[in-house]
């Protein structure tokens, strides 16, 4: 059965995209529907905390209990006053989500992507590292341990992010160009890097009892975590270095959402 959260998804993206195809014509209009759009978009991530919240992920829980705020906030400002920066915030999502949710939402496409990711750590974990998983499509076998990889380990995420902002400002193709190189194919390859650091980890044992806590927790929840955590602050700035407009939209978007709401 399809998700709720599934029919919210599209049904913000819908919205996004007509907004965005309005431009230049009614701005008031185009401010309305992205703040219907921006409306159900929260719907989307209020049903995200209780998801990790079961799962033991209580970071993750937080972010997208945050995120869920952040998309009334922007809701609430377009419905009061339309700003230009808050409108280039909306193409730079729009964009997000039109590379994202196809994976999230299509089974084809989520199943391949997964199964990409796989085939790559196994391979990358034996040529490179010299450690032999046993692959057993869908799951990743070592020391009589398995793992199933889900959508959230691939880093889509933070890919489209990447590329809606790379994509939604209004910069120079070389540099985007640039900016492009230096974020997506690293994420991509740190996080299969991440990845195999989990699975041997679970495999080995090597945090049992830290915290009272497994292996797996301990480096998929807490090490990992931090670790990708550091690595996209670190892209991020390599980011804004090659694409200072990226910094004047989120000055200028906190300045106006700031001014709107408080």
């Amino acid at each position: 059965m399809y998700s709720y959260y599934g029919y919210a998804l599209w049904v913000a993206l819908t919205l996004f995209i007509i907004s965005f195809l309005y431009s230049g014509h009614d701005t008031r209009g185009q401010a309305i529907i992205a703040g219907f759009g921006w409306i159900v978009f929260s719907i989307h991530w209020f049903m995200q905390p209780s998801k990790y919240i079961e799962g033991l992920d209580p970071f993750n829980a937080f972010l997208t209990f945050a995120m869920a705020i952040f998309c009334l906030c922007l809701a609430f400002s377009f419905m009061t006053v339309h700003k230009e920066s808050l409108l280039l915030l909306t193409r730079v999502t729009t964009i997000a989500c039109i590379f994202y949710f196809p994976f999230a939402e299509i089974p084809a496409l989520h199943d391949a992507l997964i199964s990409l990711n796989t085939h790559t750590i196994t391979d990358i974990a034996r040529t490179v590292f010299g450690v032999r998983m046993i692959l057993d499509d869908p799951y990743i076998y070592f020391n009589d341990h398995h793992v199933r990889l889900i959508l959230g380990c691939t880093a889509i995420e933070s890919m489209a992010l990447f590329i809606g902002v790379i994509f939604g400002i209004r910069a120079p193709p070389e540099r985007k160009v640039a900016a492009f190189l230096v974020s997506i194919p690293v994420i991509f390859a740190l996080n299969i890097i991440r990845n195999i650091f989990v699975i041997v980890a679970y495999g080995n044992g090597w945090f049992d009892g830290w915290f009272g806590l497994g292996s797996f927790y301990v480096a998929h929840n807490i090490l990992a975590k931090i670790g990708s955590t550091i690595a996209l602050i670190i892209i991020a700035y390599f980011v804004l270095k090659i694409l200072p407009e990226l910094l004047n939209l989120i000055e200028n978007a906190w300045s106006d959402l700031r001014s709107i709401v408080l």
